[in-house]
């Protein structure tokens, strides 16, 4: 029955998905502002470019590996749409891996169909897909080598990683918690399991408590730990170093330093934008602008570093709760942030809230006997935070992104009356949904 509820689950996913790739097709025609995604365009004519042998990079503002622009040559060979059910197919897939990961981490029927459900009816995901957004290749990637991960594999794991981190570079912040997750429990940790050595940690003395510290530094270095990363890092710079041999200069630059110094005050989620905002119209001299430049991005790196690597201590033994914890807080506190970067940890907010059982799987009848209020009553508490939160993060969205057309599209005098008071609220509200944890 579970099976057969995935199955009908990912059908209605799929219609709702070519709903949307037709009515692309008619908002771009008909309406002021485009459906497709500027990034899709940027996509295209660097296919374009590759399909006759020239460089993606003679388009201006491709600033990504060359691959992506070889996964859209269809594009020009085919169908301008290629990419788009590309891109949408990959969303199905990685809504097939949560569901798997769930089921082998021993959550079975609707507490899989719901989180299924929360990643393959989210509205920032599927229109972040059918808009033509790549970011669904990464998250198809980044599951792929968790789900292989909690298998117990390595190997193949890590090549997906290594490829994962070739396309973006943000997965390298998930090296820490993936190796000492191996290397306290070689693969295939579950979660009842990380639950009591949690619990048994927390009865040692300080002695032993540094000998597991020394004990866990030694288990760094297995057979195991030195496959991944030999791997991973092989697969990262074979794939970087041909690209190079191939594009040169223009990779290097546009594929990587071009992001290490980005500076974005458009479209931009990032509590820092308003400070990247003003540097830009100082008036500052060029050696002076390039000091302060220095100073404010390691101001800016420096929170966003250290919660990290804290999360990724802290949870490594939980793996799918610390990516997702890790990749909000690299989010929440990065310099630029846009609406595809929600992707990258909305594909992991399923896996992340395993609590949310007590709700999915209660069973109806349960609502139907003698303490049906105090029941619902219980559950409710359980997971109305995590709703409550969710929500308001969903509504902060809409109201940045509502004031942020009056400015852009409109021309209304809103920028510093309202836009720049609602900077605040998407930050509050990550910070509350990973204080859930």
């Amino acid at each position: 029955a579970c099976a057969m509820n995935a199955r009908t689950l990912l059908t209605l996913a799929t219609k709702v998905r070519i709903a949307l790739l037709v009515w692309g097709v008619v908002q771009d025609s008909f309406f002021e502002v485009p459906y497709t995604d500027v990034d899709y365009y940027v996509f295209t004519d660097a296919a374009r470019f590759m399909s006759v042998g020239d460089s993606p990079y003679e388009r201006d503002t491709y600033r990504y590996s060359p691959m992506i622009a070889a996964f859209l040559v269809p594009n020009v060979l085919l169908h301008p749409l290629w990419g788009k059910v590309f891109f949408a197919a990959g969303d199905l897939l990685a809504g097939w891996l949560i569901g798997d990961i769930l089921e082998q981490q021993g959550y079975h029927g609707r507490v899989q169909i719901t989180a299924m459900g929360a990643w393959l009816f989210n509205p920032f995901t599927v229109t972040v897909s059918t808009r033509g957004s790549c970011e669904s290749l990464v998250s198809i990637l980044m599951l792929a080598a968790l789900h292989g991960l909690l298998r117990g594999r390595v190997a193949w794991p890590a090549a997906a990683y290594g490829f994962a981190t070739h396309l973006r570079i943000y997965p390298i912040i998930y090296a820490l918690p993936m190796v000492l997750f191996l290397g306290e429990t070689g693969g295939g940790g579950n979660r009842t399991n990380v639950e009591k050595k949690n619990t048994e940690k927390e009865k040692n003395t300080r002695r032993r408590a540094r000998d597991a510290r020394t004990t866990a530094l030694a288990k760094l270095v297995t057979n195991k730990t030195v496959t991944f990363a030999t791997v991973a890092a092989g697969v990262f710079f074979v794939s970087c170093i041909a690209c190079c041999e191939i594009y040169g200069n223009e990779f290097t630059h546009n594929a990587w330093t071009y992001h290490v110094g980005r500076s974005d005050i458009r479209h931009n989620f990032s509590p820092s934008w308003y400070g990247a905002y003003l540097s830009q119209h100082a008036g500052e001299s060029v050696a002076s602008g390039a000091t302060k430049g220095v100073f404010q991005k390691i101001a800016g790196v420096a929170p966003q570093l250290a919660v990290v690597t804290a999360i990724g201590v802290k949870y490594a033994p939980d793996l799918p709760t610390c990516l997702f914890l890790q990749t909000l807080g690299f989010v929440t506190f990065n310099t630029v942030c846009t609406a595809q970067y929600f992707v990258w940890y909305f594909c992991l907010l399923p896996l992340a809230f395993p609590e949310w059982a007590r709700f999915a799987l209660a069973d109806s009848e349960e609502t139907r006997n003698k303490k049906q209020n105090e029941n619902l009553g219980a559950r409710f508490t359980s997971w109305f935070p995590h709703l409550r939160a969710l929500i308001t993060w969903l509504l902060a969205q809409v109201l940045w992104l509502a004031f942020a057309y009056l400015l852009e599209f409109c021309g209304k005098a809103i920028f510093f009356e309202l836009v720049d008071r609602e900077r605040a609220v998407p930050l509050r509200e990550r910070v509350l949904v990973s204080g859930r944890h």
